[in-house]
């Protein structure tokens, strides 16, 4: 892998990747990286990791998430609804239909900000076949063809394949950026994301946890 691609694991209905969705892309563009989009089941993830979905966290992480969300909601001056109307929603589709599109070249991004807006700002129901297909279009792709392949045996068993990828690479929360092989978990990472980036950094290691 060269060290200008820097692979992505981020879920369609995580709050937390569509923060981080559009500073992070920007600043891969102007450093001149290429990122590797990988949507990833975290629940599967979870299930190795020890993470807890939302709805089974306890009440005082729950709540301390919306004082986060409308922090970063804030700094990063976002458009976020706090409780939207439709979440949680099953993203399998989504995610693959991402994954789909990064595949054959075409502008996977904006596919993502646009199912990510849909869930977090325009109160769609993004676990949704034809509102997926509808906002795939207005993105300027061919939604129907994409949600076509996504729903594939073939792309269902890469999608497993991808979550296999973040198990191995010791993925447990989305986003995770890599680079150079060092993780960074969460969009408030960003601001250590942009120094390893531009090489300010030392490349840090772990030879084995404690």
């Amino acid at each position: 892998m060269s060290d200008k691609q820097i692979p992505y694991y981020f879920t369609i209905t995580s709050p937390w990747s569509y923060l981080g969705h559009a500073p992070f892309l920007k600043l891969a563009d102007e450093l001149g990286y290429e990122v590797q989009f990988k949507p990833v089941d975290f629940g599967a993830v979870f299930a190795q990791s020890g993470g807890l979905p939302l709805p089974k966290r306890p009440y005082q992480r729950r709540r301390y998430r919306m004082f986060e969300l409308q922090r970063w909601r804030d700094y990063r001056q976002a458009d976020l609804n706090l409780r939207p109307k439709h979440f949680p929603v099953d993203p399998t589709l989504g995610n693959n239909m991402v994954m789909v599109a990064a595949e054959q070249g075409l502008d996977a991004g904006k596919l993502a900000t646009a199912f990510m807006r849909g869930c977090w700002v325009e109160e769609q129901d993004m676990g949704d076949k034809a509102t997926l297909i509808a906002a795939a279009d207005s993105a300027g792709l061919d939604g129907a063809a994409i949600a076509a392949e996504a729903e594939s045996s073939a792309a269902k068993a890469r999608a497993d394949l991808l979550t296999e990828e973040a198990k191995a690479a010791q993925v447990f929360g989305a986003p995770t950026y890599i680079i150079r092989g060092e993780p960074f978990w969460g969009q408030d990472r960003l601001e250590l994301v942009e120094r390893a980036m531009r090489g300010q950094a030392p490349a840090y290691a772990v030879e084995e946890p404690f």
